[in-house]
């Protein structure tokens, strides 16, 4: 109707002037036949449609309806081609702004966004060859929260600029696709925000193997873009992604970084507020690095989620006898007294804080009447020579830098997470002598060892091959960055599992290869101390937890010290000589034994 009225106003001599415009446009577009264009200069024409950059995604699906009445179906997808064509051919010719040196993101609109029609020319050329046709358009018309169609739209644009590949693209839009039906069906209003409950339901609406295996990660991908694209840090979020909070070095561990933190397990809205409060303290005054940040978290989201407060109470709440409650139960489970102490502390330091905040004003607990007694505990954790030998004599089989990364815990008892960070002048020569300079995360310091020359030379050689720059990270993982300490453990048992070590029954460990270098050092009459500074401890104590076999140790300077000095031997000897026992009535005897090293007597008493 609205065309019908606007011809009647229009002469004859304008109609004239615009159709020489149109056709004079659509001949321009070189890539499809006179036939075609035809076809669709018929249908604009008969809209009042007199630029070809008029075409939108509204007159595309008449088009289609109106093709639908005129020709069979495959013609129809000709002529449709036809149509995409041109609107791409008016896109190319637009001017694509650009800011600070990125092209300018498209506004939100309240309307639906086909992207082949996209105004930026490299998304729609990306898209106007793509087969997968649920994945195009995008309808921010439906009857929904505004601020989730924004989410939607922001996200959209996030995986589209930023997919490692097409693959990895395609994943995301169709998970997020599934998302957004889901969310207007349960009325969500915040991705941010979501519930445990409702991605577990939307975790249930994958029907097949290829959907669990594509979308399943589509929440985390959906909460990341956002929080890492907002212009301040969204401290409600329900989850928050480490990558956005530019903390100092030092205290992240590259080969096994903290990705996220996620505070949906507290149910408890209140606590859950008082929690993200808390951490943001952690994060923002506290120097913890962020994996001792992280584990007072969870220690203290079990703790609040074990409360299972209603949402009209929160912690600040809890009572004398709740805390009495909780603390003996977990007396109770089967943990160490060492484990259940740092669990009473990371309790104690969050009402510290909730105490420092005035949102209580005293601890509901003593923990002094709670901490368990604890006793230092030696476990033996050296590799044996056997399986050592077994995994040496097939590291051929292993990948080069897998291989190299075994020698350097063998070799020189690294930490893994040190070896996983090892840059390119971590290696140097002093004299004849080979070092290497290693940055020991845990201690948040250097160390510098001598290391076999051996070791030195094949590291020269992977350096070389390649070409790591100083500053760079020897064993890297597909994106450049350090290699995980995840990824290297897994391989490992894998590995020695595929090469039958200990009849494929070792479970590999990489610390167990400091325990073993420490114990053959101490075997080898190297010095404590020595021992302590190699290994990177701050404190002997420390060290000796390292030396393993230490009843072994103990028996053999135990016959070592009977032979030179000791009742025993004379004892031993008299026996091989047939000579009187010198064991009395009373089960006393009398002796001096000298010891001729040190000079002094020893009156022995009573023989037990």
């Amino acid at each position: 109707m609205l065309a019908e009225a606007l011809r009647l106003t229009t002469s004859q001599e304008d109609i004239d002037e615009l159709t020489a415009q149109l056709e004079a446009e659509l001949k321009e577009c070189e890539a499809t036949t006179v036939s075609y264009k035809n076809k669709l200069k018929q249908f604009m024409m008969e809209n009042d449609i007199w630029q070809i950059s008029e075409l939108n995604y509204y007159w595309r699906e008449k088009y289609c309806e109106y093709l639908k009445n005129r020709m069979s179906k495959t013609s129809c997808e000709l002529y449709i081609k036809t149509f995409d064509r041109v609107k791409l051919h008016s896109l190319r010719k637009q001017p694509q702004i650009i800011l600070a040196g990125k092209r300018q993101r498209l506004e939100y609109a309240d309307e639906i966004l086909y992207l082949p029609y996209h105004p930026n020319i490299e998304i729609a050329e990306r898209f106007c060859r793509e087969n997968n046709k649920n994945l195009l358009a995008w309808d921010f018309t439906l009857i929904a929260a505004e601020k989730l169609k924004r989410q939607i739209f922001q996200v959209l644009h996030y995986f589209i600029e930023n997919a490692a590949n097409s693959e990895r693209m395609h994943a995301q839009l169709g998970g997020l696709a599934r998302l957004y039906d889901f969310c207007i069906l349960e009325q969500i209003e915040d991705l941010e925000k979501l519930e445990i409950d409702q991605i577990e339901r939307f975790q249930k609406t994958f029907t097949t193997e290829y959907q669990r295996h594509y979308y399943a990660g589509v929440t985390y991908w959906c909460g990341r873009a956002l929080f890492m694209e907002a212009e301040e840090i969204h401290w409600d979020a329900n989850v928050w992604y480490m990558e956005r909070m530019h903390l100092q070095p030092e205290r992240i561990d590259p080969a096994a970084p903290i990705m996220s933190l996620s505070f949906a397990e507290v149910t408890n809205k209140e606590n859950r507020k008082l929690l993200q409060k808390y951490l943001r303290y952690g994060i923002g005054i506290a120097n913890l690095s962020i994996s001792s940040l992280r584990t007072e978290f969870l220690v203290v989201r079990k703790f609040l989620g074990d409360m299972n407060q209603p949402e009209t109470e929160n912690i600040c709440m809890v009572t004398e006898q709740q805390m009495d409650a909780w603390l003996r139960s977990e007396q109770q489970r089967e943990v160490q007294a060492d484990t259940f102490n740092k669990k009473v502390m990371c309790i104690l330091h969050f009402f510290q804080y909730l105490q420092i905040k005035d949102y209580i004003t005293a601890i509901p607990f003593d923990p002094n009447y709670y901490l368990k007694k604890t006793f230092m505990q030696h476990h033996d954790r050296s590799v044996a020579q056997e399986t050592m030998d077994q995994i040496r004599r097939n590291l051929y089989r292993f990948p080069e830098e897998v291989r190299l990364m075994y020698l350097h815990l063998w070799g020189v008892g690294l930490r893994i997470s040190e070896v996983c960070t090892l840059k390119g002048n971590a290696y140097y020569l002093q004299g004849k002598d080979a070092w290497i300079q290693v940055y020991q995360i845990k201690m948040r310091t250097y160390k510098r060892i001598p290391i076999p020359m051996t070791l030195y030379r094949l590291m020269q050689v992977y350096i070389t091959k390649y070409k790591r720059k100083t500053e760079e990270y020897i064993f890297q993982n597909r994106n450049g960055g350090a290699y995980r300490k995840t990824t290297f453990q897994q391989t490992m048992k894998r590995l020695c599992e595929e090469c039958n070590i200990q009849n494929g029954e070792y479970l590999f460990k990489s610390h167990d290869y400091r325990h073993t270098l420490a114990t053959t050092f101490y075997d080898a009459g190297v010095p404590i101390q020595s021992i302590r500074d190699y290994l990177g401890h701050e404190y002997e104590e420390m060290t000796l937890q390292y030396l393993d076999y230490m009843p072994k140790r103990i028996e053999n300077a135990n016959e070592e010290y009977f032979k030179r000095k000791s009742l025993a031997s004379c004892l031993r000897k008299g026996v091989e000589n047939g000579e009187q026992n010198l064991y009395q009535e009373n089960d006393t005897v009398q002796s001096d034994c000298v010891d001729e090293t040190a000079g002094e007597v020893y009156n022995w008493g009573p023989v037990l």
